[in-house]
């Protein structure tokens, strides 16, 4: 029997396919709403670090993603460090072919950013793994955003990666783009009491009310995963995954503790 048929459920919880509306609203995501807001806005960039799974590219993606396709054109670079990969990721992204010499790229893509930007619709850039990239491929990016960016050019760029890319910005040669990135913010994790509200607001949206997990599980959660909400969307769907083999219906501590130390075995 699968996990929604055993408890009841219409959708398979801890989804990360969620849009804005169904995103946990905590302090620290409505911060990351603001800060979205202020870059767009201010045509400007920002910077957003944080642990694996503190929910930077989910709470990005979900705001970015409600936002009207008529005004806003939105690239996604994530997987490439070497700057050839990421300007022909944004050619590709913008239209533009990639076959052209690599001498011509550069003011290739300049030429596409301006076009996108003189059919009315405002450039959003997202660079997501940033703490990966290689030295140059910094140095292109501001580069690529230096069209008069210290007025309101059309494009937002908002670099993301783990606490060290603070240290790797700070450097002795990125001291310009360092100081491009207008606000700042740094993730955490959530706390106890967060994560039991992010548990059930999850069993929610799957179609439930019913209080699957106890209080001292909702802490042995917290307590294991420090508040990652990636980690503890795997615990919590790990442990709901067990409970259906064992006939299990409400998830205790001592359950919990079974299926952790399965999961460390594993």
């Amino acid at each position: 029997m699968s996990v929604m048929a055993w408890f009841g459920l219409k959708t398979t919880p801890f989804s990360k396919n969620l849009s804005c509306s169904n995103l946990y609203r905590y302090d620290q995501i409505e911060q990351l709403f603001r800060l979205i807001q202020a870059t767009l806005d201010d045509g400007s960039m920002a910077l957003i670090t944080g642990r694996a799974g503190t929910g930077k590219t989910t709470g990005i993606r979900g705001f970015l993603e409600s936002l009207p396709s008529s005004k806003y054109r939105i690239v996604y670079v994530g997987q490439e460090q070497r700057s050839s990969g990421v300007i022909t990721r944004l050619l590709h992204e913008l239209g533009a072919k990639t076959s052209v010499a690599w001498a011509h790229r550069t003011l290739k893509l300049t030429q596409k950013l301006q076009d996108t930007i003189r059919a009315g619709r405002q450039l959003v850039i997202v660079i997501d793994e940033a703490h990966l990239l290689e030295q140059q491929t910094l140095e292109d990016i501001r580069l690529l955003t230096n069209l008069d960016m210290d007025r309101n050019t059309g494009i937002s760029v908002f670099l993301l990666g783990q606490h060290w890319l603070r240290s790797i910005l700070k450097k002795v040669g990125n001291e310009a783009l360092y100081q491009r990135l207008r606000l700042r913010l740094a993730l955490e994790g959530l706390t106890q009491v967060q994560t039991g509200e992010y548990i059930r607001h999850h069993l929610r949206l799957a179609g439930t009310e019913e209080q699957i997990f106890t209080e001292d599980a909702i802490a042995e959660i917290f307590a294991v995963s420090e508040g990652i909400l990636r980690e503890i969307n795997n615990i919590a769907y790990d442990a709901m995954f067990n409970a259906v083999e064992a006939g299990v219906k409400i998830i205790d501590k001592a359950f919990l503790k079974r299926v952790l130390d399965q999961r460390e075995l594993n």
